[in-house]
């Protein structure tokens, strides 16, 4: 599939001027091996990128002016491909708000920014996180949780059983349902969502710039939120009674035994 072209009386001057550049261009670095591939492979990239806006966004397609040969802020790409960029950005996940302020980025490969807590090198502001969140760091970094618990509901760790150092293999089940299971697989960077399992102290994951990539990465960001919005009768049920929902987080973390809190069967399925 190829973009649509419009006859070359109907280009305006800057256009056609920036058709003739590249041209021009071409046919310098034509000569050099070398240099011939890599424009070879920048044009493909391109070509590519143009059939992706097409099929993801027709009507933005359908009605952009933006140019197909003129670079644009992103000065690899054309100002067409800039606006793909840009549209990604708006519709399908913060694509732009991870290290991108550079015009000279490329997005062969890109890499997406934690959603999670990093509980590894951040300073941790508990007044900022989740209820619920914030409850869960007792199995975590406990000190610093049970400060907060007891400043703000007056609640010890005295109060409550012996927590075990590892968790009952339960709590790793998604075919039980839990929203404590949700929670605690939230904590723990093992969600299995790429939005939420990586922090800023390993290695980014690299993606590759592919409608495939493009459109999975759109899911898992809506699902990442969703996590988050379940959580939220947790942190309704702890301001209600936070000493008794902490006794079952606990009893939780310890024997896997939860107390009828559970997502909708059709949320289990989903995830499983």
């Amino acid at each position: 599939m190829r973009p649509e072209r419009q006859h070359p009386n109907k280009l305006g001057f800057g256009e056609r001027l920036s058709r003739s550049l590249e041209y021009l261009s071409f046919k310098t670095r034509i000569h050099n091996a070398i240099a011939s591939y890599e424009l070879v492979e920048r044009v493909l990239s391109e070509q590519q990128k143009y059939v992706m806006y097409r099929e993801m966004f027709p009507k933005e397609w359908k009605r952009s002016r933006a140019s197909l040969y003129r670079r644009g802020y992103y000065g690899r790409y054309s100002e067409r491909v800039n606006e793909l960029f840009n549209l990604v950005n708006e519709n399908c996940f913060p694509l732009l708000d991870f290290a991108y302020d550079d015009s000279e980025s490329e997005f062969e490969q890109f890499a997406i920014p934690p959603l999670n807590v990093d509980l590894c090198c951040e300073d941790i502001y508990f007044d900022n996180l989740k209820l619920s969140y914030a409850a869960a760091l007792i199995f975590y970094i406990p000190d610093d949780a049970w400060d907060f618990l007891n400043q703000r509901f007056k609640l010890s760790r005295s109060d409550f059983a012996e927590i075990h150092s590892d968790p009952h293999p339960n709590v790793w089940d998604r075919k039980n349902g839990s929203l404590f299971g949700e929670l605690l697989r939230l904590v723990d960077h093992s969600t299995g969502n790429p939005w939420l399992d990586s922090n800023y102290c390993q290695t980014a994951d690299w993606f590759s710039w592919d409608q495939e990539t493009i459109v999975g990465l759109t899911a898992e960001y809506k699902a990442a939120n969703e996590i988050y919005e379940k959580l939220n009768i947790l942190d309704e049920m702890i301001e209600a009674d936070p000493k008794k929902v902490l006794l079952a987080l606990i009893d939780f973390w310890n024997k896997g035994e939860h107390p009828g809190l559970v997502l909708p069967a059709s949320v289990v399925e989903k995830d499983v």
